[in-house]
């Protein structure tokens, strides 16, 4: 990865403004990211898998990222938190054996 995370994918102001101040919280998922929104009454209901290739959230599975051809605050989350980028690739590399 030559560029920062969120040099690949320019999010809106609005999306970018919401992945710094939401309660996110971060768990690792076989390789990728499983972010939950702790901002919410019932936080279960707003937790989201974020897919992380060659150090870039490529995708999330909630209905923001499915349907719009922008990234949603979930993935912008991860993109503007080196350590969680760093540390779901190390995972990576140890569950592909370093391949």
């Amino acid at each position: 990865m030559d560029q920062p995370p969120l040099a690949e994918f320019d999010p809106s102001d609005r999306v970018r403004k919401r992945a710094q101040y939401e309660a996110f919280a971060f768990s690792l998922q076989a390789g990728d990211v499983r972010v939950r929104n702790e901002s919410h009454l019932d936080p279960a209901d707003h937790e989201y898998r974020v897919s992380v290739v060659d150090g870039l959230p490529v995708s999330c599975t909630c209905p923001a990222d499915e349907r719009d051809d922008d990234p949603c605050k979930h993935r912008v989350a991860v993109a503007i938190r080196p350590k969680i980028l760093e540390i779901a690739m190390a995972m990576q590399a140890i569950s592909d054996c370093g391949r």
